[in-house]
């Protein structure tokens, strides 16, 4: 029967889930101890230094858990295999199940506890070796939504180290500006085949790595804003997986008519919460 062949949980903090025996967590920031499989472990350094994704982990976040999956998975039996990758509050459902989220397209919200033995119940729901959180359309188009919360200089810095890197062209980049579908967390969360969770994340790595060895983010300081590498990594992963897919990236055919996803990869971020609203961590109420 399809379905992930390994699990990983992206963990900065204890998970708030109880997890089962299975799942390999991958600790970051502060999270990491000895016996942990951590972030701090990785062999892949930053450019031709000696520093490891963990040296730049408030820059990176999450995206630093995503890249040392990806080193694992290499190591690792990997053909005609799939991996699911969540993090320490948030899973993957094939059906929307808690309640939906008032701030957040397509988010469910779980109450807390959520037990082993509710969170085995939906891995064995798992019937597909691609499942994706439900995407939605941003209605200004990638560039304008990223300058409407972030800062700008990041994502055009970012896009021409892309460019540079030729991970992105230069006919596509009015494409990668205007794209209007997003798939929330790109292909850091969800299922996936393992060849093609590793070969995006292995295209995006160089870009990120010169941008370390070069560069900080606009406000390398601020708690939220210092995480520029993650929240690009998150929009260029979702725009390189609708290309892999063959997924109209405007949500729409050349005639205009909405884009219909096929329903058995699509699926539901569930994030818990102790009060039913979805938050960011860092981002200011």
């Amino acid at each position: 029967m399809p379905g992930p062949d390994y699990f990983f949980c992206i963990a900065h903090e204890p998970p708030w889930f109880e997890l089962p025996d299975h799942v390999e967590v991958v600790a970051t920031g502060k999270h990491q101890a000895d016996g942990r499989l951590n972030i701090r472990d990785s062999l892949r350094t930053i450019g031709t230094g000696s520093l490891s994704g963990d040296n730049f982990y408030p820059y990176l976040t999450g995206t630093a858990g995503s890249l040392y999956i990806s080193e694992l998975l290499q190591s690792r039996p990997t053909e005609g295999r799939s991996v699911c990758v969540f993090q320490y509050r948030k899973l993957i459902s094939p059906t929307p199940i808690g309640e939906p989220s008032t701030n957040y397209p397509f988010m469910r919200m779980l109450g807390m506890p959520f037990g082993k033995d509710q969170v085995s119940e939906i891995f064995a729901s798992y019937a597909t070796d691609l499942l994706m959180p439900h995407p939605f359309i941003m209605g200004t188009g990638m560039l304008a939504q990223y300058a409407a919360c972030h800062h700008i200089g990041d994502f055009l810095l970012l896009t021409r180290i892309a460019m540079d890197r030729q991970v992105l062209h230069a006919a596509e980049i009015t494409t990668f500006f205007g794209t209007r579908l997003f798939v929330p967390g790109g292909v850091e969360f969800g299922i996936f085949p393992c060849h093609l969770y590793i070969g995006i994340l292995e295209r995006v790595r160089p870009v990120l790595d010169e941008f370390l060895t070069r560069h900080a983010p606009v406000e390398p300081h601020h708690e939220y804003q210092r995480r520029a590498l993650s929240f690009f990594t998150e929009r260029l992963t979702s725009y390189l997986l609708l290309k892999e897919l063959g997924w109209p990236v405007s949500g729409a055919h050349p005639d205009g008519t909405a884009c219909e996803l096929p329903a058995q990869n699509i699926g539901y971020m569930c994030t818990l919460s102790e009060n039913g609203q979805y938050r960011v961590f860092g981002h200011p109420d």
